[in-house]
């Protein structure tokens, strides 16, 4: 396939829906960059997951020997749904207005995936790589990292390299680290009647005042902590709680049976979401309320599909996104902040694939193009003069 423009190939990875939210697959997008990257030098490997979704990896140079040698460039491919009534045109087709390339994922984050493609069909093509060159392209990150963590268990024990750059939109600073992402379901149980006869049930929306009064004092509790790596964050430098959604009742005449609350917790470096958990499992026992929570990860049962007793408290963790730092005198943070001008990028407060992949010994900057403030709205954009200087800084690290 004939060579392509940074911003030619972003238009056409911006064309494939990768809505993650509503299981858009992406192998259509997978199948386009198989045949982009289709070269004797490059190696590729589809990791399937499912319902039309998959991580790419492509790799070229000599091939690892397992001492972390290389460079590694991982970016997610998939999107957040672009139903906002003030898209200003098509989402999925790219449109160039001045400086700005407009389109759902244009900035979050198919800019970097776009250089990454084209730097590494370009190193491929001109040979001469002393270590491994790799682009993964992960899915379902938006959910949750979901597909990073599937790779994790793919990849296995082989060698991959260590130096990794996640791309996501930081403006081109150079970050340490980001915070994680803990998501949870509370459901908490009552019994159904006739609410003409209320002495027949038990209202699980009175079940579960209790539990958020438990919540919004852990919350604000957790307000005034701070660990050695809250340097990292200086406007959020605690870990924070938010009560989402809450889900109960069918109709007005009915006693609710059942209240299912959403919450998230976006949890410090050093923090597990394991040790969350029973935090706050012993916070809502101590607001007098029984808790069970459900072992490993996985979504709760909807809503009528199985019983939950009246007197039950049943926390599930739905996902993990683990938090993640660098060590501040890593030489590979040093060595990306040389080239990107950067010696302040401490941490954002939006979780990455890069927690995912500290099982396989990868050690990341997250460093990429883009306004993540632009990100996940209307007429998300990034800025051409911006892919190109930062198309300059990644050869440079590569060389």
């Amino acid at each position: 396939m004939t060579s392509l423009t940074d911003l030619d190939l972003l238009a056409r990875l911006v064309a494939f829906d990768t809505t993650s939210a509503t299981r858009n697959p992406t192998r259509p997008l997978g199948d386009f960059v198989c045949e982009y990257l289709e070269h004797p030098g490059i190696r590729v490997e589809r990791f399937d997951c499912g319902d039309g979704q998959e991580n790419l990896w492509f790799e070229t140079g000599p091939e690892g020997t397992g001492d972390g040698a290389g460079l590694l460039l991982c970016g997610h491919v998939d999107v957040v749904p672009a139903t906002e009534p003030e898209w200003t045109g098509d989402p999925f087709t790219l449109r160039v207005e001045g400086d700005r390339a407009i389109g759902r994922g244009a900035c979050d984050m198919k800019a970097f995936d776009a250089i990454a493609i084209n730097v590494l069909r370009a190193a491929a093509a001109a040979g001469g790589l002393e270590a491994p060159l790799a682009v993964l392209l992960t899915c379902n990150e938006e959910i949750g990292t979901v597909g990073a963590g599937r790779f994790a268990e793919q990849w296995g024990e082989r060698p991959i390299p260590h130096r990794t750059i996640v791309g996501e939109p930081t403006s081109e600073r150079a970050v340490q680290g980001h915070k994680g992402h803990l998501s949870l379901s509370i459901e908490v149980g009552g019994r159904g009647c006739h609410t003409g006869f209320p002495d027949q049930g038990v209202n699980a929306v009175e079940r579960a005042i209790p539990v958020l009064q438990a919540l919004r004092d852990l919350r604000e509790e957790m307000v005034g902590e701070r660990t050695p790596s809250s340097v990292l964050f200086a406007e959020t430098p605690f870990p924070v709680l938010t009560m989402a959604t809450i889900d109960a009742g069918s109709a007005i005449n009915v006693m609710p049976d059942r209240c299912t609350l959403r919450v998230g917790a976006r949890l410090l470096p050093g923090q597990t979401g394991a040790t969350f958990l029973s935090r706050l499992a012993t916070a809502i026992e101590a607001a007098g309320v029984a808790v069970e929570v459900r072992e490993g990860f996985q979504h709760p049962v909807p809503a009528g599909e199985m019983p939950l007793a009246e007197d039950a408290c049943l926390i599930t963790a739905t996902n993990d996104t683990p938090s993640y730092a660098i060590d501040p005198s890593s030489p590979f943070l040093a060595e990306v902040r040389s080239i990107s001008d950067d010696v302040d990028g401490r941490g954002v407060n939006f979780g990455t694939d890069a927690g995912r992949l500290v099982p396989l010994g990868c050690r990341s900057v997250i460093w990429g193009p883009g306004d993540i403030s632009v990100a996940h709205r209307p007429d998300e954009w990034i800025s051409v003069e911006e892919m190109t200087r930062y198309r300059g800084r990644l050869e440079r690290l590569v060389r």
